[in-house]
């Protein structure tokens, strides 16, 4: 390590120090004022408009509201700022790593960027295994709400009994519902937050009836019977095409993983090639293009294998 980079690591430092020390002198005095003024006065709450989180903001906007559902979903206790500071955390380790063993700042961009694509892909699996979670419980929740309504209950009552027996994490969901009912919510209002958060077809479905059984009244226990039999065949439908499909989705991932392993391969066993194609720029555009166009097939290959219904 020359003593350039080295001097600029150390103004990164000291520039990261002044900023914590000048946000730190500003919440004290921010407190400090507070305290002067006397007591905040009371919030007041206002209602959002329904379309203000569907309306295009840009580039910007939509990765941002792309990271707070995947964040929301997974499932976690996890705020948003916390997601990014992991993110920051995960890439800044593998970029220093990378950059400490090969001295390359093109090298350790990419270790930056392996790092952080490491994590929210570990994001995106666990939304991907919790989403799976609440889809096989959702059958058994339509029973019990059935059930409960052939035993004299009503709507209200059948959500906060299923928010009590159901396991986790669809009864958190459930139990969510039945405070926003019991505070005075509508059931459409409610049964659109719950469609905003568990983004699921058969959830879609089954706001959907209990909205229009509100509204016109019905034999509910009965179509709900009937919704819980459909959502189970369609789950033994996709349980079926994951099995159809497993063969295809092995040989992509072996396919896609030959290209990274070899990579790793040839920088720890054989640093020279690795390191004579990084200082060329042929090779950073090559390895750059290899990238993108992997990513673009892995995307491609997942979006074939997806079930529609």
């Amino acid at each position: 390590m020359n003593a350039s980079v080295l001097g600029l690591l150390i103004f990164a430092a000291l520039a990261t120090g002044c900023a914590a020390v000048a946000l730190g002198l500003r919440d004290l005095l921010l407190a400090r004022r507070g305290r002067r003024k006397g007591p905040p006065p009371p919030l007041r709450l206002h209602r959002r408009p329904r379309d203000a989180a569907n309306r295009p903001a840009g580039a910007v906007g939509t990765f941002d509201r792309w990271f707070l559902r995947l964040v929301r979903e997974t499932g976690m206790s996890l705020s948003p700022t916390e997601a990014v500071l992991v993110l920051i955390l995960c890439g800044s380790v593998a970029g220093s790593a990378i950059f400490v063993f090969s001295e390359h700042p093109v090298a350790a961009v990419l270790g930056v960027l392996l790092g952080m694509g490491a994590a929210l892909s570990c994001l995106a699996a666990r939304r991907a295994r919790h989403i799976r979670k609440l889809q096989d419980q959702l059958p058994t929740a339509l029973d019990m709400l059935a059930r409960s309504m052939r035993a004299g209950l009503s709507i209200d009552e059948s959500v906060e009994m299923a928010g009590q027996q159901l396991p986790e994490p669809l009864a958190q969901e459930f139990r969510h519902s039945a405070n926003q009912l019991a505070l005075g919510l509508s059931l459409p209002a409610v049964m659109r937050s719950l469609v905003g958060r568990v983004r699921l077809f058969d959830v879609r479905i089954f706001t959907t009836t209990l909205t229009v059984h509100r509204q016109t009244g019905g034999n509910l226990a009965q179509v709900l019977e009937r919704l819980a039999a459909v959502v189970r065949d369609r789950l033994d439908y996709r349980r079926q095409l994951r099995s159809t499909t497993s063969a295809g989705r092995f040989s992509t991932l072996l396919v896609a993983a030959i290209g990274p392993l070899l990579f790793v391969y040839m920088f720890f066993f054989q640093p020279d090639y690795v390191k004579a194609m990084l200082e060329s720029p042929v090779g950073q555009s090559m390895l750059v293009a290899a990238f993108v166009l992997e990513s673009i097939g892995l995307i491609w290959t997942a979006r074939l294998l997806k079930p529609m219904y």
